[in-house]
């Protein structure tokens, strides 16, 4: 919270003084950092910035010279605004050169009609700023225990930046290294449709959003925006200080969001979940399974995850009378352990309603049953992005196997904005983006009229565009190396797009 000029020109003893604003009327707002009353000439090397100096003209000097002077050294120390008395002391009347050097340089210049004591007046605004500083700490404790206790209660990142926001009054957005949005919450809702432009080209042109990096072990993950709510032209003063404590609450709580994640969304899958904490050895699984009345083969296990619209329930009626298979809702996914999952048609019958792809595992004994979770999700995960068959079976996969473990972290975010940042960047401003050009052309391995066709443009359209993406990109499509280094990032664009 900052103390403005025009606010310590509200105070009752300059108001009695009658102040009259000579210039920089539109500069008011300016904030004060202290007051210094002053009738030496020099005063201008002991100045630190942000100070109203209160003066009765004796040390300006008698001359427009020494006067212009004066006010040039003032405001190059950086002075919020110079109050002048015309008590007679020295001036019954503000010079005509100081109104002109303080128009010149900036600096506001206030003449007071009436002599006015400038020890009360430093007293009245010390006062404010101290009782402001006081008012800042405590709630600067309060948001501080606030998010402590977020971070206690385990909140994801989502009620993280719902919290920002509620403390700020501001729009929050959290996005991940490559620039895309993992949370938003706010009232503008042009916002996100335009997030591509201003995570890449506006942000650093705007200083009304406050950006905060996300750093997980030392490293980058994203980053955490707060925007100034559609009545206000700054964020609140607890912005920056919560948009602080939110990206270490953030980093702090994807750290553990394994682990949680699994202990927080299940209720009736409480087996499933000491299993993925690896609470449960794969047998000691299977024997607690037991006690509860499943009856599973230690020795021919599959596990299914199919992926879930965001607040879809999964039914279970289709398979809650089963004793051969556990079912479980682990709120972003659904998933099912069983030995006799069937054809894919059958395994599709377990997951009514669901459209989003079923990810299955290999068949694995007892012992590697936590392995087999791991390839049901990647499966999944490549399907969540790209949805070309209903049932994907994790031997299926290709190089997907590599990018989904580097997924977990902020590894493969980097490698996609090393290799592709640029273009994207590019796309971003452009009315006729090139990443789908790049994607046809890579896809085919660089088979220029393939690509043309997939397009439906001319080949003479597609040399152009691929002479532009050489130069954007500053490397040759003809080289095969450079293709699939693109092409691995253009598959890791598509899989944290759909993460």
């Amino acid at each position: 919270m900052a103390l403005t000029i025009q606010q310590v020109l509200e105070i009752d003893l300059l108001q009695e003084s009658g102040p009259r604003v000579l210039t920089g009327e539109e500069l008011l707002q300016r904030d004060v950092s202290w007051v210094h009353s002053s009738e030496i000439p020099d005063i201008a090397r002991f100045l630190r910035g942000g100070e109203l100096l209160l003066t009765a003209g004796l040390g300006i000097g008698a001359t427009a010279r020494d006067q212009r002077r004066f006010i040039s050294e003032v405001a190059a120390a950086g002075a919020a605004a110079l109050v002048i008395e015309e008590s007679g002391r020295m001036f019954t009347r503000v010079p005509e050169a100081v109104v002109d050097a303080g128009r010149e340089h900036g600096l506001p210049v206030i003449a007071l009609e009436r002599e006015v004591p400038f020890a009360g007046v430093s007293s009245a605004v010390h006062s404010i700023l101290s009782d402001q500083r006081v008012r800042t700490l405590t709630r600067e404790r309060e948001v501080e225990t606030i998010f402590s206790e977020l971070l206690l209660m385990g909140a994801d990142s989502v009620t993280i930046a719902q919290t920002v926001a509620d403390v700020s009054g501001c729009d929050v957005v959290v996005e991940n290294v490559a620039h895309r949005v993992v949370a938003y919450t706010g009232s503008d809702t042009g916002l996100l449709a335009q997030w591509s432009q201003h995570t890449r080209s506006h942000h650093i042109q705007e200083h009304t959003c406050v950006q905060r990096p996300i750093l997980m072990r030392g490293q980058p993950w994203g980053y955490l925006h707060v925007f100034p709510g559609n009545d206000e032209q700054h964020p609140l003063p607890e912005a920056p200080f919560a948009a602080d404590r939110a990206a270490a609450a953030i980093a702090i709580s994807m750290l553990t969001d394994r682990s949680r994640e699994a202990r927080e969304r299940q209720r009736s899958a409480a087996l499933v979940s000491r299993l993925l904490l690896s609470e449960l050895t794969g047998p000691g699984f299977v024997e607690q399974a037991r006690r509860l009345g499943y009856q599973l083969n230690p020795n021919a296990l599959m596990v299914a995850v199919a992926n879930k619209e965001p607040g879809v329930e999964f039914d279970t009626s289709a398979v809650r009378k089963r004793t051969d298979l556990i079912a479980a809702d682990m709120g972003e996914y659904a998933l099912v352990v069983s030995d006799t999952l069937g054809s894919d048609t059958d395994i599709a019958g377990l997951f009514p309603g669901v459209t989003r792809g079923i990810g299955v595992s290999r068949q694995v004994d007892v012992r590697t049953l936590a392995t087999a979770f791991t390839q049901a999700r990647s499966a999944a995960s490549v399907l969540a992005t790209h949805l070309t068959t209903p049932v994907l079976h994790f031997d299926s996969l290709g190089v997907e196997r590599i990018l989904i473990a580097l997924a977990q972290g902020p590894e493969l975010a980097s490698f996609v904005e090393d290799e592709l940042g640029p273009l994207l960047e590019k796309d971003a401003n452009s009315s006729v983006p090139l990443l789908p050009t790049l994607r046809a052309f890579l896809e085919v391995d660089g088979r220029k009229s393939e690509a043309a066709n997939r397009l439906f443009i001319q080949r003479r359209t597609l040399y152009n565009r691929l002479v532009r993406l050489t130069e954007i990109l500053g490397r040759s499509l003809e080289d095969p190396a450079s293709r699939q280094s693109l092409l691995l990032a253009v598959k890791g664009l598509d899989l944290l797009s759909g993460r």
